[in-house]
């Protein structure tokens, strides 16, 4: 019987919550908003298939573990956990698995949030229309002024494109030249609507920076020079949401640097329901890991090895 990459993680993780958790395919189908036949016909198939024999025979079962422990740890809504893949395919992956967890939760006249970075572009590369009506996508952070593709703009515009929906737009940088150019942006008539739109969002999609010059966008979109961000790492950065550094145990810094941002408070962000974090890669451990601390988020998407790490992070290191 073949089955497709899909398929399989779907019909493995139905087969988890039936045969492990307990759960009945009435509960299942509740759960993953799947109609009850369906849920029906892929446990059939799951034994048909060979998936199911007297335990879970798939690679994912030790992520639906991890993805567990992850809920009752950090106290979150919902947690994905895909295989780690090589390095250089590790952004599509997860974007991937954001593209699919999208997919299945939007519905008809959703108001999604937009942030940046490249497994976000991956996400909105990877996404397929489905019948869902009148979306509407707001970015939540200012424009890169390189690095297009990785631009709010680009993907909010691209997801815009794929459901013919709307995007509405802060239009000012991500990062101004000073807390007075800042606060001119923010006064703006059509970015206090923009801003007022974003705090409303069902659906929040944000990436996990890190203050690793070797892979913060920040760094490589040269908002931030490299004594700037050793400036930060002293103060305890781990990682950024919205261009808004944060420690380890999910303390907002208090930086200049934040007071030429433009872009959604991460006090606004902690409020929101449906904040999904997408973001893998070993080097982004802490920077999840403080955001899960900070509360930043409470939905996550990642990769099995930095959910390791995260889990080995926590457990070894207080808060």
């Amino acid at each position: 019987m073949n089955l497709s990459e899909e398929n399989v993680e779907l019909i493995t993780r139905i087969s988890w919550l039936h045969y492990m958790e307990g759960m009945t395919q009435s509960e299942i189908a509740h759960l993953l908003q799947l109609s009850q036949p369906k849920v029906a016909r892929l446990i059939d198939k799951a034994q048909k298939s060979g998936i199911v024999k007297i335990s879970i025979e798939s690679p994912i079962s030790n992520c639906l573990r991890i993805e567990s422990e992850f809920k009752h740890r950090f106290a979150l809504q919902d947690v994905v956990v895909i295989p780690t893949t090589g390095e250089t395919e590790l952004y599509t992956s997860v974007g991937r698995a954001g593209a699919w967890y999208l997919e299945k939760v939007l519905k008809d006249g959703d108001l999604v949030g937009i942030a940046w970075g490249r497994t976000l572009k991956q996400l909105a590369l990877s996404i397929r229309p489905t019948r869902v009506k009148n979306l509407k996508f707001v970015t939540l952070v200012g424009g890169l002024t390189s690095s297009a593709s990785l631009n709010p703009y680009n993907i909010g515009e691209k997801l815009a494109s794929i459901f013919n929906g709307e995007c509405y737009y802060l239009y000012a940088p991500a990062v101004v030249e000073s807390e007075e150019v800042r606060n001119f942006y923010l006064n703006e008539k059509i970015n206090q609507k923009t801003l007022c739109l974003a705090r409303q969002a069902r659906w929040s999609l944000v990436g996990m920076g890190t203050v690793d010059v070797r892979y913060s966008i920040y760094s490589l979109t040269g908002f931030i020079e490299y004594h700037e961000l050793e400036a930060l790492k002293q103060k305890g950065a781990v990682g950024d949401i919205l261009g808004q550094f944060y420690t380890i145990n999910g303390t907002i810094l208090d930086t200049p640097l934040h007071r030429r941002t433009v872009a959604l408070p991460l006090e606004d962000i902690r409020q929101m329901s449906n904040v999904m974090g997408v973001a893998g890669g070993i080097e982004k451990s802490e920077a999840i890991l403080g955001a899960l601390r900070g509360r930043f988020i409470n939905i996550l998407i990642t990769d099995e090895k930095t959910a390791l790490q995260i889990l080995y992070l926590d457990k070894n290191q207080e808060g």
